[in-house]
């Protein structure tokens, strides 16, 4: 089943709470959109979400989310997942998801050599990574790392890959 990272940019008044309510009510009518949803994360200062979710296709989530709780992603990108050697995550790191917009030419052998380098350069500046999801069609790039700060996770972006980040967020795993 095709793997969808939707992200919504600005839920108001986002709280812990609140998410981890919507993320149940999807829960709750998912199997009635085909879809799984199996992970998310959450920025409480900017309002960002990011939806992790197997689906037929890009409007099961949506329709998931309207029924659900009205709200709805402002972008959903189809992604092929891309995991470090260990990609567990550890109870109450900090996390740090960031989107780079157009990364173009990626193949998977390419992504997977890329990972292995972010890791080597990860334990010098405390990083672990994680994650990552690709969409070649739009050149969509998400990455997920353990970082104590967002600097270090775009330190090792830098260093590792030569890779400028678009947007970052210090996430929360969803429970």
């Amino acid at each position: 089943m095709p793997l969808y990272m939707d992200v919504h940019y600005r839920v108001e008044g986002l709280t812990a709470e609140a998410v981890a309510k919507a993320h149940g009510q999807d829960l709750a009518t998912q199997s009635k959109h085909k879809v799984r949803f199996v992970d998310y994360w959450f920025d409480e200062e900017t309002g960002r979400v990011f939806c992790l979710s197997e689906a037929p296709n890009a409007a099961a989530p949506e329709h998931c989310h309207r029924e659900a709780h009205g709200l709805l992603a402002d972008e959903i990108t189809q992604v092929r997942e891309y995991d470090a050697e260990r990609s567990d995550v550890t109870p109450n790191a900090a996390l740090c998801m960031d989107t780079h917009f157009r990364v173009e030419g990626m193949r998977p052998e390419a992504i997977a050599g890329a990972i292995q380098e972010h890791t080597k350069v990860g334990q010098k500046r405390g990083v672990r990574w994680l994650k990552a999801w690709y969409d070649e069609g739009s050149g969509r790039l998400f990455c997920l790392s353990e970082s104590p700060s967002t600097d270090a996770h775009v330190a090792v972006h830098r260093e590792a890959a030569g890779l400028l980040v678009d947007e970052i967020n210090q996430v929360r795993q969803g429970t």
